[in-house]
């Protein structure tokens, strides 16, 4: 969804900072990526959520989910997604 709106070539700076933050989570939950420190300071959902809110919710209610996982990460909790679904439904979304 990411790398799509970095294609549109609008807000260049923003979504390519966002796909950086969002390739090391899935490099966390994958498992490539061993070391979790980053995830307290990682910034997924709150700088730019005003920004997609009202213009984009699909897309905040995506960074929303990822913000999710990333903190429960953080807090070493077995991820639970907002809506019920088992962490595996992820790959099919």
């Amino acid at each position: 969804m990411t790398r799509l709106r970095l294609a549109s070539g609008s807000r260049n700076a923003l979504y390519s900072g966002l796909l950086h933050n969002l390739e090391y989570l899935r490099n966390v939950v994958s498992g490539v990526e061993t070391n979790k420190a980053k995830l307290h300071t990682l910034t997924i959902r709150v700088w730019p959520a005003e920004d997609f809110y009202f213009a984009d919710p699909e897309y905040a209610d995506a960074l929303g989910v990822a913000d999710h996982i990333r903190d429960q990460i953080a807090r070493g909790l077995k991820i639970q997604l907002p809506d019920g679904q088992p962490p595996e439904s992820l790959s099919k979304r």
